[in-house]
């Protein structure tokens, strides 16, 4: 804002305070002693630094955060949260919600990469592009500002940001596994079989068969090294050996993704162990169980009771209908999307598998069952042995990794 006649009785305030005030209010802080102690605790450097890298993404997964509440982001933000102590986690980089644009929102990369804001967990939320492809053409994906004339693109920031990353975070299922981005697409552009920008997530998608970028880039070596079991992890920039972690969905839940980065934020600052992941690099205290474990619809299935039609207004089990719970991981079914509220099968729709790798392709269509025929009668032991055999012929079927010959080079 400009600086306004101060005889004119109105208030003066420049236009970076105002643009902090305006993205604290579209966080819809409760009341003014919240709006208060944020203010207060802004210009406290944090002890642990968190860098939020947006590539191809939606931005649902910063919705979605915004909207977690056990804890909330603000206590994040300003050390609110008793677990993690005030002061701990500061945000010095995070496109949708920092008050900076342009080049002063890049000086915090620039820092990043020289060292200055050690030790820095490093957050992606969306799918890489294959550069390699635009290039040949003389063009880019994915840009973030220019050196000397050179546009800089988003995967060589992110390369960069690597180097000293204590932790790297991959926040919905594009960030962890390519996600819908890197759906593939059969005829037009991308008739090859590939998706029009050869997405990929940081991780593997061994059901797709798409190499994460923890093993095209030789910055995420230490980030290999530790999802391989390989060696023991450090939080440290220069350890061989850093922690990887996954919250996958479409989107990630919000207070998923705020409990695992007070997780790691705790980890960083040697207060906390790492969580034990599981075979697709995800909290297992999250992601451990079956969707279907926790349905709770679960009662339903169990008495062989199963919805017709997709859009029926019963509570039946919607395994017939195409859900894909009984090879798909997360809880939200179970406790709810927020306060106990919300979570798919809850409210009538059906798992459509978006926390797994595979995402979408191996889960479409989403309202026709697992490769299985109908289910036989349960009335019967006869029935329920044949259900059993066919859920699990289903699963293993659904599951299937890609021949070595369909993996993306």
């Amino acid at each position: 804002m400009g600086e306004g006649n101060s005889s004119s009785g109105g208030i003066v305030i420049s236009r970076r305070d105002f643009l902090k005030l305006a993205a604290i209010t579209s966080l819809m802080l409760p009341d003014l002693m919240s709006l208060q102690r944020l203010a207060a605790q802004t210009l406290k450097q944090g002890s642990v630094n968190l860098i939020w890298f947006e590539a191809q993404d939606c931005a649902g997964n910063t919705i979605s955060m915004i909207e977690g509440n056990a804890p909330d982001l603000i206590q994040v933000l300003v050390g609110e949260n008793p677990a993690i102590g005030p002061g701990k986690v500061r945000v010095v980089f995070h496109e949708t919600i920092m008050p900076e644009w342009g080049e002063a929102a890049l000086e915090y990369l620039h820092k990043a990469e020289a060292g200055e804001l050690d030790p820095y967990v490093l957050v992606l939320e969306g799918s890489f592009p294959y550069e390699e492809h635009a290039a040949k053409t003389g063009g880019w994906w994915f840009v973030l500002g220019e050196e000397d004339g050179r546009p800089i693109t988003g995967n060589e920031w992110f390369r960069r940001l690597l180097k000293r990353a204590v932790a790297v975070v991959a926040v919905g299922n594009c960030a962890c596994y390519g996600g819908i981005v890197a759906t593939r697409v059969k005829e037009g552009y991308a008739a090859d079989g590939k998706s029009p920008t050869g997405a990929f997530g940081f991780f593997d998608d061994p059901l797709r068969g798409i190499k994460g970028a923890i093993r095209r880039w030789p910055e995420a070596k230490p980030f290999l090294n530790f999802i391989e079991g390989k060696c023991s992890p450090k939080v440290s920039p220069t350890s061989d050996c850093r922690p990887a972690v996954a919250i996958p969905g479409c989107p990630a839940n919000g207070n998923a993704i705020l409990r695992v980065l007070g997780h790691l934020i705790l980890a960083v600052d040697g207060l906390l162990s790492l969580p034990e992941l599981d075979e697709y690099w995800r909290p297992k205290y999250i992601f451990g169980r079956t969707t279907h474990e926790q349905c709770p619809r679960a009662g339903f299935y169990a008495a062989g009771d199963f919805r017709n039609e997709p859009g029926d207004n019963d509570f039946r089990c919607l395994f017939e209908v195409g859900c894909k719970g009984p090879v798909s991981n997360c809880p939200w079914n179970r406790v709810g999307w927020i306060d106990g509220i919300g979570g798919p099968t809850r409210t009538g729709g059906v798992c459509i598998g978006c926390t797994m790798p595979g995402f979408p392709d191996r889960f479409e269509p989403f309202y026709k069952p697992l490769q299985a025929p109908s289910m036989p009668d349960t009335g019967t032991m006869a029935g329920l042995t044949a259900t059993a055999a066919i859920l699990g012929a289903a699963a293993g079927h659904f599951i299937t990794k890609p021949t070595k010959k369909e993996v993306e080079e």
